[in-house]
């Protein structure tokens, strides 16, 4: 791996969750950008080899479901294994869901609730030994406007990510005495895979451009956001810059929760 030798997170090491694509690789490639060794885990699949083929240059490449405690704590030893130390973890990997009220799966629930939620706690666990070494530990996780604002058939993903919003707050009391910050990022409509996939099954006849304008319409900024938006958002919460903050969200949705829908009725 070849990393900065300067930048705000020089000599500083790194783990990403879910960083072998979307908002995640951005924060893994943000983070190396600016000087910090970063390990990045996912799944098993294309994506994951993709990522070990042309990224283990610069990243330490993990293969874990965050689903499986087993698997992501022992990810997260391999890396600590392999820099010495964690001054920075990321929560990013997560699963979207649909699920009409009339067919809730329980199985489903269960599994959206055990990758978003149940894996930040157990990587949380397995991180803090790891970052007693760090002068400056910090986590971010990564939650959702859906934990605020929602949309139909989102319960159990809303669920979760709403989840993540107390469980920041109460996770910041406990790891404070450990000098460790935690926070919470969440975006709003981003450009990613996921988002792309859950266009495709929602509205399979309508053209990914043509919603991504009408999306982009209904934003404040004029457009949906893009990986790197977020992985900003992430790099200044993890920062020394923002040392005094711990226990928050930070909403990163291009203005959108600030619109009330009715708005529109005097809009053209």
């Amino acid at each position: 791996m070849t990393r900065a030798a300067s930048g705000r997170f020089a000599g500083k090491a790194a783990f990403v969750t879910g960083g072998a694509g979307g908002i995640g690789l951005a924060t893994a490639q943000a983070l190396a950008d600016e000087g910090a060794r970063v390990a990045v885990c996912g799944r098993a699949g294309a994506t994951l080899d993709h990522a070990r083929q042309t990224l283990a240059d610069r990243f330490l490449v993990l293969e874990a479901d965050v689903g499986s405690e087993e698997a992501l704590t022992a990810a997260i030893a391999d890396a600590g294994a392999a820099f010495g130390k964690l001054d920075v973890l990321v929560n990013n990997a997560g699963i979207d869901s649909f699920q009409d009220v009339s067919r809730f799966s329980r199985e489903r629930v269960r599994q959206v609730m055990e990758v978003n939620v149940a894996s930040v706690f157990t990587a949380v666990s397995a991180a803090l030994p790891l970052m007693q070494a760090s002068d400056a530990p910090a986590i971010v996780s990564l939650g959702s406007i859906h934990g605020t604002l929602t949309t139909s058939g989102r319960a159990d993903y809303v669920a979760s990510k709403s989840a993540l919003i107390g469980a920041t707050r109460a996770l910041a009391l406990d790891l404070a005495p450990h000098g460790v910050r935690i926070n919470l990022v969440s975006p709003g409509t981003v450009e990613t895979p996921m988002l792309l996939r859950g266009w495709a099954n929602k509205a399979p006849d309508i053209d990914p451009d043509t919603l991504k304008v009408r999306a982009g319409a209904l934003h404040p900024v004029g457009r949906i956001g893009q990986p790197a938006d977020i992985a900003s958002a992430v790099l200044f919460l993890a920062s020394d810059a923002a040392g005094f903050i711990t226990g928050t969200e930070l909403m990163v949705d291009g203005g959108l929760s600030c619109r009330l829908a009715m708005t529109t009725l005097w809009e053209d």
